[in-house]
């Protein structure tokens, strides 16, 4: 009987950890007020905070890495992580009620993960099997929580209340540990290197700029669940769930 009471113990802990979570969200969308950036103020410490740690570390590893690695090597190591979060992906789908789509993603990373020697080389899109990309905090959303405040984390850039509080379901459904992701980080910050550069230069107010980038991007995302990501214009200034974001965001 010990026995039976500790299962029932241990099967209503995922449960209640997703009661909690929605509660969180549930409060924090109340308490979305004076627009969308009511932390304004302490937002913009944080983010001059990233900025700093970006021009400072992690934009002069990026560059060596661009230097040191070539094209075809980046986009493998891109391909890798972008296939490990297909089953984030097919979960979320299957959250959101589009089975058919969460079978694409199982096909599209078995297909990556054997053909494409573990998700290396992108078989599965010269096999024209569609790609999309899903997360928790776009279930949410999905399921009707709206985006809440907007939030500039330290070392994550930019997030909101909805996505920060969904932020640690995502990093249990992506397998990689720590220090692999940080490879992840690296690479991706290699890739945005001109786009960011172009972007501080040419933006009249770099934060409003990321922020209203991210904010945008992430409405799309959960507004428009038909479409193929691959038909979507990449954007950086989306907070990844599985790993930290550049900090200058």
């Amino acid at each position: 009987m010990m026995r039976a009471a500790g299962r029932r113990r241990n099967e209503r802990k995922p449960l209640g950890i997703l009661s909690v979570l929605l509660l969180g969200v549930a409060l924090t969308n109340g308490c979305a007020t004076n627009g969308p950036d009511p932390y304004e103020e302490t937002n913009l410490s944080v983010f001059a905070f990233n900025e700093g740690v970006d021009r400072i570390i992690l934009e002069p590893v990026a560059k060596g890495w661009d230097f040191v690695l070539p094209d075809f090597v980046q986009t493998g190591i891109g391909n890798f992580f972008d296939n490990l979060r297909m089953i984030r992906t097919g979960l979320n789908d299957l959250l959101q009620g589009k089975p058919g789509r969460a079978g694409t993603d199982m096909r599209r990373f078995l297909v990556n993960s054997t053909v494409g020697i573990v998700g290396l080389v992108d078989v599965a899109s010269m096999a024209e099997i569609p790609h999309y990309r899903e997360d928790f905090g776009q279930t949410l959303g999905v399921w009707g929580f709206g985006p809440g405040s907007y939030l500039v984390v330290p070392f994550l850039g930019p997030s909101s209340s909805r996505d920060l509080l969904a932020w640690p379901i995502d990093l249990m459904t992506v397998p990689t540990a720590y220090g692999v992701s940080t490879l992840d980080v690296i690479n991706a910050r290699a890739k945005y290197l001109e786009e960011i550069a172009d972007n501080r230069k040419t933006a009249l107010d770099y934060y409003v700029f990321v922020r209203n980038a991210y904010l945008q991007a992430r409405a799309r995302q959960v507004a428009d669940g038909e479409e193929d990501a691959e038909e979507e214009d990449e954007d950086f200034y989306d907070l990844e769930d599985d790993e930290p974001s550049e900090p200058a965001d």
